[in-house]
């Protein structure tokens, strides 16, 4: 699997391809915005995008989402966050940004998937958002706004929960091994740097009882 990262919509959001380069296809995930400029990106790129996947369902990760649709790319995005992408619980409006209703086409839950070929490992991570996810396939890690690099997601968004944030990020923490994290903005790193370096692996542990 190849990744490829982008920067789009008003947040910086990372967005993310997710390539099986034996069949030239490959996925979409968190497509934040500019729509034109990501599938120009995959034309370049020699893929052809056949899905796309959220982390969870606030707009800033989303806001393409309705342009791929039309597109035909389905959208699969938690069940516990479907309704954030039709109405107010995606944060456009509180916000000052429009945003574009979309119905998801498949609803995600704990377990596996295979798109374009690519076996994905979904991870329910609640804390961020109620149907916040994780994402696993090999080495990679993507996290959303569940986990950032010496950071954690917000909760004081509505649907926010700390005590969930942390059993989320406790989850991570508990995998076996060490994986290359991608999280939703700014800098990637691993799960054993986060392990040791992040303020919250401390906190968690202690409220863990460890």
């Amino acid at each position: 699997m190849k990744i490829f990262h982008f920067h789009t919509g008003p947040f910086s959001v990372n967005t993310y391809f997710l390539v099986n380069e034996e069949r030239g296809e490959g996925v979409v995930v968190d497509p934040g915005g500019n729509q034109k400029r990501l599938e120009l990106e995959a034309q370049r790129a020699g893929v052809r995008l056949v899905a796309q996947l959220l982390t969870h369902g606030h707009f800033d990760h989303a806001g393409a989402c309705a342009g791929f649709s039309r597109a035909g790319l389905p959208l699969y995005v938690h069940k516990a966050d479907a309704d954030k992408l039709t109405g107010s619980g995606n944060l456009a409006a509180l916000m000052g940004y429009l945003f574009e209703p979309v119905r998801p086409d498949f609803l995600l839950e704990e377990g596996e998937i295979e798109l374009a070929g690519l076996p994905l490992r979904v991870l329910h991570t609640p804390g961020h958002t109620e149907g916040g996810v994780c994402f696993l396939s090999g080495d990679a890690l993507l996290t959303g706004d569940t986990l950032f690099r010496r950071s954690v997601g917000r909760t004081d968004f509505p649907g926010g929960d700390p005590a969930a944030l942390q059993r989320s990020v406790q989850k991570l923490f508990a995998l076996p091994g060490d994986f290359r994290v991608f999280p939703g903005h700014e800098d990637f790193t691993t799960l054993e740097e986060e392990r040791r370096e992040n303020p919250f692996a401390e906190f968690s542990s202690k409220k863990a009882g460890r």
